[in-house]
């Protein structure tokens, strides 16, 4: 269960992973027709890795092809890059922090440059039965007391078109205390 967690907080949700299947996404929506996968099962197996990696490849480097823009971040590495995450402190003062600054960046320097990623693991620490040597059923919380210190993986990223990475992260750090506050009463949280 530790390995699983570390696997997830370290591999899985490391922000560039995270935005290289954002650019995937965007990519998808894009070249696919009415930008979603075919649902008839024949057309369905036809879009294989394949012929998305060859499609993302010939639009990478061809800027009148759908998805060029998308396709060249993901192909020729130009991916989103990371200008804020999840902190602490940020969410102690405001739990939506990571939208709070998504939404000031992108009134600042445009939607179009902008990515929001949060994710939050539901439930709490993992209980299931593990059986003794007597044959009897107790739960792995009873046993394992570490497993009830692991914590929930919970990710909130902001990523920036590379060509306003720099200046949005300037000004996020001189702006962010003006937007990362706590909501006033009555105020609603988004």
């Amino acid at each position: 269960m530790l390995a699983r967690y570390f696997m997830y907080s370290q591999v899985y949700f490391h922000p560039v992973r995270r935005i290289y299947d954002i650019h995937l996404k965007d990519f998808l929506k894009e070249w696919l027709s009415g930008g979603a996968f075919p649902t008839g099962v024949l057309e369905h197996l036809s879009v294989t890795d394949n012929e998305v990696t060859a499609a993302m490849f010939e639009a990478a480097f061809d800027i009148g092809k759908i998805g060029h823009d998308h396709a060249r971040r993901i192909i020729r590495r130009e991916h989103f890059k990371l200008v804020y995450e999840r902190n602490p402190i940020d969410v102690r003062v405001n739990p939506e922090a990571g939208k709070a600054v998504f939404d000031a960046l992108t009134s600042q320097f445009g939607a179009e440059n902008f990515r929001h990623d949060r994710y939050q693991q539901r439930g709490g620490p993992p209980d299931f039965p593990v059986r003794m040597r007597d044959g009897q059923a107790v739960s792995s919380l009873e046993i394992f007391a570490t497993l009830n210190s692991v914590p929930v993986v919970s990710i909130d990223y902001v990523f920036a078109n590379r060509s306003v990475a720099e200046a949005a992260g300037a000004w996020l750090k001189n702006y962010k205390s003006d937007f990362i506050k706590p909501k006033e009463e009555g105020e609603e949280n988004g």
